[in-house]
């Protein structure tokens, strides 16, 4: 197992692309903090990861974008795992409703940026100074081509943040390079999640072609292994290099 004696950090891990990524770093041995607003999911996870793998996991209920809860608990996983070597931004959500933005609740959308970007700063934030003294790191962040709110214009809250968080590594990317420290924006594709399931734009179209979350997974597994650190501050599109294709 190539991740063993390495510490990892999953937001969003409860269910969905989150809970994939968490087991495919899990198989290969690394111990993980396992972070979610949901602290049944996280729990059952941990349990579950420890059981077939023989690997710590810490499980969390927590808000990303609540900054002191998220202090505490990295503080305390860290005691109890060690140092984190790598960091998955993967917590998101999106509106209820397809709704133009003139029509939409403006603290709805709010909410949808608090933790689509709020969150992975805040995370960010917290770990992002050890990995600095250290010399080592790696940060994951699961970004999007916005696809849903690009053809409905109707996911404000959605769009926006996700461009946001593509911004926000770039802007690492400059200060971090000669750190040993490593950002990539990775693009996981169109997955059949709960969240893409509520769009009806996908949901409800037959020709819709899902993306395999394994694509998503491996590359994860190998930025984390260190296959792509020449990559720093770049966009791994995960179902391209799947199909034997370029970094995007």
């Amino acid at each position: 197992m190539r991740l063993t004696g390495h510490v990892g950090v999953v937001t969003g891990a409860g269910r969905g692309l989150g809970r994939d990524l968490a087991t495919a770093l899990a198989a290969e041995g690394m111990d993980l903090l396992l972070l979610a607003r949901t602290g049944s999911q996280v729990r059952t996870l941990a349990e579950d990861l420890h059981q077939r793998f023989g690997v710590k996991a810490f499980p969390a209920a927590v808000d990303n974008a609540d900054a002191a809860a998220v202090d505490r608990v990295v503080m305390h996983a860290e005691q109890h795992l060690g140092t984190v070597d790598l960091l998955v931004n993967n917590a998101a959500r999106i509106e209820a409703l397809e709704r133009p933005f003139w029509e939409g609740d403006v603290e709805q959308m709010w909410g949808v940026v608090e933790t689509n970007l709020r969150g992975p700063m805040i995370v960010t934030r917290a770990l992002l100074p050890s990995m600095v003294q250290r010399g080592h790191g790696r940060v994951v962040t699961i970004a999007s081509r916005a696809r849903a709110a690009t053809a409905t214009g109707t996911y404000t809250g959605y769009a926006v943040s996700k461009r946001a968080l593509s911004a926000f590594t770039d802007s690492l990317a400059g200060p971090l390079t000669g750190t040993g420290v490593v950002v990539v924006d990775v693009l996981p594709g169109l997955l059949r999640t709960d969240l893409t399931l509520g769009m009806p734009v996908w949901a409800m179209n037959p020709d819709t072609v899902w993306d395999d979350p394994a694509a998503t997974t491996t590359v994860v597994v190998d930025i984390a292994s260190g296959r792509y650190d020449a990559q720093h501050g770049t966009v791994l599109d995960a179902p391209a290099l799947a199909a034997g294709g370029p970094p995007a």
